[in-house]
């Protein structure tokens, strides 16, 4: 049985509004869990009848205006599309539940349908092949753009992973989707054993010679999300993901897998993720493809897969897998807004 505040939330998080009274809240709480009640709502004729209407920006864009959106995107005409968000196409249901086969399978339809490309394969759809041909050194990452707002707000984000990590030196830490592995080096540097794990081979040398730059214990691996460089189980102190894990399309299998993965007393950080407080037009579901001009022009350009996630949705998956959150925001970069989760009991 769930609790009045659960009911509440639900409303809130799906209908956008407060339950109409107590004897509705009351009637709701029979539900077994929070999913339960969500997978509900998603179904009433209210969330279905309204959806369109809520959720279709006033500055709208359709699919077949995906090519001219990316061409001014690569162009940097970014003013025309400011504010636009992409209009679902009439063939997507909302209503589906989110934890199923069906949600899965219609979202990859709808990435299909953004990037102009089939059968997704995260070794080649997620690769920046580029890579390759930058400084892995001396101007790795954002160091390369020149821009010390750009640069000011990413390193807030790894200064505030260093300080929630609470990880001392010999303590083993494991980077999922590390890029460049800046703040896996900085892990390195102060002592602990890290692995970084990254689809992209000419990431993984890049963090290899930074390893052997610096002389600290930094491995990298090609490998996808859930995969295991200690080749032991609860071998990790901290598990983070920067700027990664919204390419997790099997994210909530891949919950419980951290778990087995972490100490006793182990942790998972998430930052610089897109974690929305509310159902809007730019991620009008629980989780899915962010629909701003932006987002959708970089994967129509990319093929990348750009999910984006509710809030109370996130930190309930993460419920279900044994962890509590606690949220730390920061004023300055939202880069730096860090999600700290530890294992329950």
């Amino acid at each position: 049985m769930i609790s009045r505040d659960d009911v509440i939330d639900g409303y809130r998080e799906i209908l956008g509004r407060e339950p109409e009274n107590d004897l509705v809240i009351d009637h709701h709480r029979h539900f077994e869990t929070r999913t339960d009640l969500f997978a509900a709502l998603l179904q009433s004729d209210e969330f279905r009848g309204g959806f369109r209407t809520r959720f279709t920006s006033e500055k709208a864009i359709t699919l077949d205006m995906l090519d001219e959106v990316a061409l001014d995107f690569e162009k940097g005409n970014h003013d025309r599309w400011r504010g636009h968000s992409l209009s679902l196409p009439d063939w997507f249901d909302p209503t589906l539940d989110p934890w199923g086969t069906a949600y899965r399978d219609q979202m990859l339809k709808l990435w299909e349908a953004i990037t102009n490309r089939s059968d997704y394969q995260p070794a080649s759809n997620e690769d920046t092949p580029e890579i390759a041909d930058l400084d892995a050194t001396f101007r790795p990452a954002f160091y390369a753009s020149g821009d010390t707002r750009f640069a000011g707000g990413q390193l807030m984000a790894m200064g505030h992973i260093l300080m929630r990590s609470d990880i001392a030196a010999g303590q083993r830490v494991l980077e999922y989707g590390a890029g460049f592995g800046l703040t896996a080096l900085s892990f390195g540097r102060l002592g602990a054993k890290v692995d970084t794990v990254d689809i992209n081979p000419a990431f993984c040398r890049a963090v290899q010679t930074a390893a052997d730059r610096y002389q600290v214990d930094l491995t990298p691996h090609v490998g996808e999300f859930g995969f295991n460089p200690a080749g032991i189980p609860n071998a990790y102190d901290l598990i983070f993901f920067y700027e990664s894990f919204h390419h997790a399309l099997d994210f909530a299998p891949l919950l419980p897998r951290l778990r087995d993965l972490l100490t006793p007393t182990g942790k998972v950080i998430l930052a610089g993720e897109p974690i929305f407080d509310a159902l809007c037009s730019d991620l009008p579901y629980l989780w899915g493809f962010r629909l701003d001009w932006e987002n959708v022009a970089v994967m129509r350009i990319r093929g990348w897969l750009e999910l984006g996630f509710q809030k109370n949705f996130l930190i309930g998956e993460f419920a279900r897998a044994g962890f509590e959150c606690a949220e730390h925001r920061d004023p300055n970069s939202h880069w730096a807004q860090v999600y700290e989760f530890r294992q329950r009991g």
